[in-house]
């Protein structure tokens, strides 16, 4: 079939239909080709929420496009992504490569036969052919480079582009492969065993990568610990299960915007209040906008630890406004935004007068902080 012999609207009815990744290599076939489908697939593109590479210990990633929960083409697709190819290490046993020239790197090709969405809700699976590009050993970053290159020509710098490295440590670890590409974010999900004794090297990895955009943690006790200007507390976001709050000391050391922490340990009202009064005082956390504490074996927070934080109040009589924000990261699809809190009670920085409000729900403290001062944060109030 010669696409070019079809009307236009004919040409996009049937790129309409074609899968994220036949759109891809579609795009090589000419500049006309690409342009074509650029242009036809604009508000298609549009959808997409960003794109992401999966690399785990294999250090061989997965490349997804992720969407908006409004692209009605992924309503029986449960993970609302889609495989778009994988890079992997050049398997000589295979002879069906072809070549293709990609960002002025010739690059070899071949398809692979795989569940391209690994998650649907019905019980059979979707098996269509994607593409694998592969690399020499020694030109990995050199063949994902160009890949990365194109994708930002092809669905444009304003997308988000991600890579996530999963499963980081346990009682060992494995040193990740992180590139140097342009607008290019890092997350990664990481464990921390009872037995891990290599912080140093873990360390290194944190100094040496780019600030990490997020990070979901779970953390046992451990006699290490992170140095307090560890990059580690300098991500955005923070999402951590701990046996204790002391570790990582995210309560005396973050640096980021947003911070989820479930706690196992106990005894952990003073460091709450401590933190408080040291976002008030203007001395730590300035780019804090969100964190939510949740003790998960302990006795109750108790609203007593207002008055320990020179808690302010608003008339009961009247309605709080309501704070909510985007999550910076989102490591579970259905839930796009911080815990809504709506509160009587708030604490003001002494340095510019910010209002932060603050909530306790049985095992759980919400802080809060608005981008406003006391008085404009007054005249929200109904």
């Amino acid at each position: 079939m010669i696409l070019s012999k079809y009307p236009y609207v004919v040409q996009k009815e049937i790129l309409d239909n074609m899968e994220y990744s036949d759109l891809f290599l579609l795009s090589f076939v000419s500049k006309n080709m690409k342009k074509l489908i650029t242009s036809s697939q604009m508000n298609r593109f549009q959808s997409m929420r960003f794109i992401r590479y999966r690399c785990d210990k294999t250090k061989q990633p997965y490349v997804y496009v992720h969407f908006n929960n409004n692209d009605q083409r992924l309503m029986r697709v449960a993970s609302r992504r889609e495989k778009i190819m994988r890079i992997v290490e050049h398997n000589e046993t295979e002879n069906d490569y072809f070549l293709l020239n990609v960002s002025g790197t010739m690059i070899a090709f071949r398809f692979t036969r795989e569940g391209r969405n690994e998650r649907i809700q019905y019980p059979e699976k979707y098996y269509n052919p994607y593409p694998v590009a592969s690399y020499q050993p020694s030109e990995k970053e050199s063949v994902i480079k160009p890949i990365h290159n194109y994708f930002l020509a092809f669905f444009g710098s304003s997308m988000e582009y991600q890579w996530h490295g999963m499963d980081l440590t346990g009682s060992s670890y494995y040193i990740p492969f992180i590139p140097q590409l342009q607008k290019l974010v890092f997350c990664v999900r990481m464990y921390i065993s009872q037995d891990f004794a290599d912080m140093e090297n873990l360390e290194k990895i944190f100094s040496s990568s780019p600030v990490f955009k997020s990070i979901q943690m779970s953390a046992s006790r451990t006699t290490k610990t992170f140095h307090p200007e560890s990059k580690f507390y300098q991500a955005e976001s923070i999402n951590i299960t701990q046996c204790v709050h002391t570790f990582p000391a995210i309560l005396r050391h973050f640096k980021g915007r947003q911070v989820f922490i479930k706690s196992i340990g106990r005894e952990t009202s003073g460091d709450l209040i401590e933190f408080v009064n040291r976002w008030k005082s203007g001395e730590a956390f300035q780019k804090l906008e969100f964190l939510k504490f949740e003790v998960l074996r302990d006795d109750l927070l108790h609203n007593g630890i207002f008055n320990e934080v020179g808690a302010k109040y608003i008339e009961a009589t009247k309605q709080p406004p309501t704070h909510i924000l985007p999550k910076v990261h989102n490591w579970y699809y259905q839930i796009e935004n911080t815990d809504p809190i709506t509160s009587h009670a708030y604490v003001v920085r002494q340095s510019d007068n910010c209002v932060a409000s603050i909530l306790i729900l049985e095992r759980t403290l919400f802080f809060g902080v608005w981008d406003k001062t006391e008085e404009d944060f007054l005249k929200m109030i109904n």
